[in-house]
């Protein structure tokens, strides 16, 4: 497995590294969506920092935006948060925003601290639903 999950009070940490699989980008959000403190989530960070490569295809994107739908509606005030430099990943978290299956506010950060501000100040999906920093 190359990512792992630390859950905090309110949300969940995620960090990849190295080659991230699309099975790898799948089995991460089940144990997400399955988990127990899933309905008191209030943010996801995800770190791409440490990846080398990521399945990042447009068919990649749009099965895991697909599957973003019900766990968007189950829970709507989840905020996602990516921490990442890598212009490729960057472009395809954006076209991941731009297919639109889910109303969940999401941005892109430099830097885990970064992120964790954004999240800290958010109260809420009324805020801006996606942007980067």
């Amino acid at each position: 497995m190359s990512f792992e999950l630390t859950w905090e009070p309110r949300g969940v940490y995620r960090r990849y590294w190295g080659d991230v699989s699309m099975a790898e980008r799948r089995r991460s959000l089940e144990l997400i969506c399955a988990d127990p403190r899933f309905d008191d989530l209030h943010y996801v960070i995800t770190s791409y920092l440490d990846v080398d490569s990521c399945d990042i295809s447009p068919a990649a994107n749009k099965e895991i935006a697909a599957l973003h739908i019900g766990p968007s509606r189950t829970n709507p005030r989840i905020r996602i948060a990516a921490v990442v430099t890598d212009a490729r990943i960057i472009q395809s978290i954006a076209h991941f925003i731009g297919l639109e299956m889910t109303s969940l506010p999401y941005c892109i950060f430099p830097s885990v601290a970064t992120a964790r501000e954004w999240v800290s100040r958010a109260s809420g999906p009324a805020a801006n639903r996606s942007h980067r920093l």
